[in-house]
């Protein structure tokens, strides 16, 4: 019987098995520095929550991405606020990085290292320390998810600001990233709902703010003074790890009426004027407008579901929920918006429920109470594909007329079209108005198969050249920031122009601005470079190019 030389056909194949080395002549995560932080994490945590066990470390690697694996040296899961401090103390001591982890669902590799060293994962730190259901604020750890978080507040009579993410997403770390979430025309975007963070810096010194900071009662508006709640968002880890959140609670409502506003061209010139049109009555709960194709994805639970969603719909449709102390009140405000939108543009169709059941009968996963559930009280997103590349774009509504039409050519240019129910090129336009249209949210999804490494390289270009058309031709911003993972990175530019650094100041002109504070401010508050170390300061650089 043949046996196989398993060690031998490894060695002749050349499979390298797990990088423990990520750079040439590292000043951090040297091997002899690893094992003297792994001898001081046990002796800080305990044995159980210390790992440099492969078959662990290989589950930190990836995640719901298209981007490739780095492997972390070690994984610790601190216990408290206290031991996430300590965790930071002993990355300085030992020059170690650390990166932190809520609950490890992100599709932009957020949590996967560059460059080894220790993934501090939060998910120990799950509990809801308070809930106050008068005062309507919930004090929360990192671990916490939406689903955990909107069950404790519906025992008050109360709810969480729903965001475009799944359920299992920590709030915390959503908060951190773009946190778009709906109630939009009336309550804003989810960091104007901070009252009040704990959070330790990447010195292990610990941080309170807003009413934490001096022991004032959780009210509805921090202060004194300038607050500094919301500094770690976009930071994504470069300036610490928030370890405890006050975040503002709603009222449940009582009564809720949703009508169905339809538009069939596939044309966003009427859509958007009538959008901005209904938030600025700030008559709806909830608004937001979806093509067919995101409607699919939102709604459905298997590629065959969201494709027959999408042929069902017409292409442009409205989320327009209401609520009232009673059903009449949450009607008439339906029938008031009803007229307005007829009254601008009278192609809008009014879909009856009826209608909308009938689109979606043969579909057991599919129905309006679990649209409107997904929508106003439950969180969704449904990855049907794998992964997705979100482009999360904030301007104002009038802007994205042109910065949708440049985008989509752009992405069929790079991708190419098929005939397909939900085609490569179809990136699923999602609206939403802000602050009753003030401002407003635009989010263009690639979704791509993780399987499929043509697709994704496909793909990938198609999400940067789309991105930088939407930034460039019409000024809008990126909803998930971009400083702290730009800064310093390597870029095939002309000469002169050899990193993103000098990028950005083209692509949004104030950039340069912020990179030079976020600068700064990084190199304050972590003087050893530890924190989800991304760029040196010594040369100004990233070592490797790409978005993780």
């Amino acid at each position: 019987m043949w046996i196989r030389d398993i060690a031998k056909d490894i060695k002749e194949r050349r499979v390298s098995g797990i990088i423990w080395q990520h750079e040439a002549d590292p000043l951090h995560n040297k091997k002899e520095d690893l094992e003297r932080a792994k001898e001081l994490l046990v002796q800080a945590l305990g044995e159980e929550w210390v790992t440099d066990d492969p078959t662990i470390l290989i589950g930190y690697s990836r995640d719901q991405s298209p981007f490739p694996s780095h492997y972390p040296h070690l994984v610790v899961m601190p216990d408290s606020t206290e031991e996430v401090a300590e965790v930071y103390k002993i990355a300085n001591q030992c020059k170690v990085d650390v990166i932190p982890m809520g609950t490890g669902l992100t599709t932009m590799a957020l949590h996967i290292p560059m460059y080894g060293g220790i993934i501090m994962d939060l998910r120990r730190m799950d509990r809801i320390l308070e809930v106050n259901g008068d005062d309507l604020y919930m004090v929360i750890q990192p671990g916490v998810n939406y689903l955990a978080a909107q069950v404790e507040a519906q025992r008050v009579k109360a709810r969480v600001l729903n965001p475009s993410t799944a359920a299992t997403a920590g709030v915390i770390s959503n908060h951190a990233f773009c946190n778009i979430n709906t109630l939009a025309s009336k309550f804003g975007f989810g960091i104007d709902n901070i009252i009040d963070v704990t959070m330790v810096l990447p010195d292990g010194s610990i941080m309170k703010t807003g009413p934490a900071s001096y022991g004032a009662v959780k009210a509805q508006v921090p202060g004194p003074g300038p607050d500094l709640s919301s500094m770690f968002r976009y930071a994504f880890g470069t300036l610490g790890t928030v370890t405890e959140m006050t975040l503002r609670l709603y009222p449940e409502q009582e009564y809720i009426y949703q009508i169905y506003p339809a538009y069939e061209k596939d044309d966003l010139t009427r859509v958007i004027d009538v959008l901005y049109a209904v938030a600025n009555e700030n008559l709806t709960l909830e608004l937001a407008h979806m093509q067919n194709s995101f409607f699919g994805i939102f709604v459905g639970s298997t590629n065959k579901e969201a494709c027959a969603i999408a042929k069902s719909m017409p292409r442009n449709n409205f989320f327009t929920i209401f609520s009232g102390t009673t059903m009449e009140e949450a009607k008439l405000k339906a029938d008031l918006v009803e007229r307005l939108i007829l009254e601008m543009e009278p192609e809008f169709d009014f879909l009856p429920p009826e209608v909308m059941e009938d689109l979606v009968s043969d579909l057991r996963s599919a129905n309006l109470d679990r649209w409107q559930k997904y929508f106003n009280v439950t969180v969704r997103v449904m990855r049907v594909r794998g992964s997705f590349l979100i482009g999360a774009l904030i301007g104002h509504l009038d802007n994205f007329l042109e910065v949708e039409k440049r985008m989509r050519e752009s992405t069929s240019n790079q991708i190419g079209h098929t005939d397909d129910p939900l085609p490569p090129d179809d990136a699923s336009t999602y609206l939403q108005p802000y602050h009753m249209g003030r401002s407003a949210y635009m989010e263009y999804d690639l979704y791509t198969n993780q399987g499929d490494k043509d697709e994704v390289m496909r793909t990938f270009p198609a999400y940067m050249r789309v991105m930088m058309e939407a930034m460039i031709g019409e000024g809008l911003v990126l909803a998930c920031g971009a400083i702290p993972l730009l800064k310093g990175m390597p870029a095939p530019l002309p000469k002169g122009l050899e990193n993103a650094d000098n990028l950005m100041p083209l692509l949004q002109p104030n950039a340069a601005v912020f990179a030079d504070v976020f600068t700064e401010v990084k190199k304050a508050v972590d003087p050893n470079n530890i924190a989800a170390r991304r760029w040196d300061y010594e040369t100004g650089l990233c070592k490797k190019m790409s978005l993780i």
